[in-house]
């Protein structure tokens, strides 16, 4: 992670960025084989196999088994009914305007939020596994307008990040106080001429 300073006015600012997090699951064969790609130059990419045949229809290893893309989710009824500062806890990494009078009125009422798992499908000529929290929720800035926020991963994950990070800089400068009050071995103290 990398620091950054600005100045604003009379404060002096440190920040860095709340990066997404991204899992990439590997292509492998129907029996969960491993595949390697292959960049064409006059031709698509492709896929092959350890022995280099090439492979017409790929699958992604999760948790040691292959599985296909995920379709555009269409339809769900696993959701939950959360409440609308659980939204805050998301980075978002994508934003939509959202038509449904009935459902604006209920989330309005009740200030409350959808939560669900989401997918675009998508990825391309290999497809893509690629999963979203999804809110839908109101805005108290945009009176009358419902909004679907999706990302893949919360702002407390991130910062739990973040602290551990900063918690071991700062037992390593601690262990460097430590080694700087100690003298150091110098070539007279380990060989004997």
């Amino acid at each position: 992670m990398i620091w950054y300073n600005l100045r604003v006015g009379s404060y002096f600012l440190k920040y860095t960025g709340l990066k997404p997090k991204e899992i990439k699951y590997p292509y492998c064969d129907k029996d969960g084989n491993i595949l390697k790609y292959v960049k064409g130059n006059f031709e698509s990419g492709y896929f092959e196999n350890e022995k280099g045949i090439k492979q017409e229809q790929t699958f992604f290893l999760i948790n040691n088994k292959p599985y296909s893309k995920i379709a555009k989710t269409k339809e769900t009824d696993n959701y939950r009914e959360v409440d609308k500062k659980e939204v805050d806890d998301l980075i978002i990494e994508k934003t939509y305007i959202v038509e449904s009078e009935k459902l604006y009125n209920d989330l309005s009422t009740t200030n409350k939020a959808l939560k669900f798992g989401m997918s675009f499908g998508g990825g391309g000529k290999f497809g893509s596994v690629k999963t979203y929290y999804a809110y839908v929720h109101t805005s108290d800035l945009y009176k009358g307008f419902l909004f679907m926020s999706v990302g893949t991963t919360k702002k407390s994950e991130a910062l739990l990040e973040i602290t551990e990070s900063l918690t071991q800089k700062k037992k390593l400068a601690e262990l460097n106080l430590v080694v700087n009050g100690i003298d150091k071995a110098k070539v007279e103290d380990l060989i004997q001429l």
